[in-house]
């Protein structure tokens, strides 16, 4: 009736799976195939890095024996340490800024969670 209202049809081709599976690598054939392999994959990379650097990181390699030498003597003078540094390491400002920091945190959490709910 109204050709000007009909719609061409489109003919396209759709590749079926296996036709895809043809054209991808390796790795993606087995991933497609295997979907767990993902999982183990990003499981194995943190871990195997982790136990590089604890190796690393344990590892002194040789080191020579040396023996000791004779102590020297050394008289030192006792000085007068500040009894303040003692008593009282932690300096006030410090523990200022924590605390500011911590209350800054809370009225920012705070000012979050009361904003109305977009729905």
């Amino acid at each position: 009736m109204n050709s000007h209202n009909a719609k061409p049809e489109l003919t396209t081709t759709v590749n079926s799976t296996s036709e895809e599976l043809k054209n991808t690598s390796l790795i993606k054939k087995r991933c497609l195939k295997y979907p767990w392999l993902w999982f183990v994959g990003l499981l194995v990379i943190p871990l195997g890095v982790g136990i590089f650097g604890y190796f690393q990181l344990i590892y002194i390699g040789y080191v020579p024996k040396i023996e000791p030498e004779k102590p020297i003597e050394v008289v030192s003078k006792k000085e007068n340490v500040l009894s303040s540094n003692i008593n009282n390491p932690t300096p006030l400002w410090l523990m200022l800024a924590i605390a500011l920091s911590c209350a800054s945190g809370c009225w920012v959490i705070y000012r979050i969670l009361k904003l109305p709910q977009r729905i």
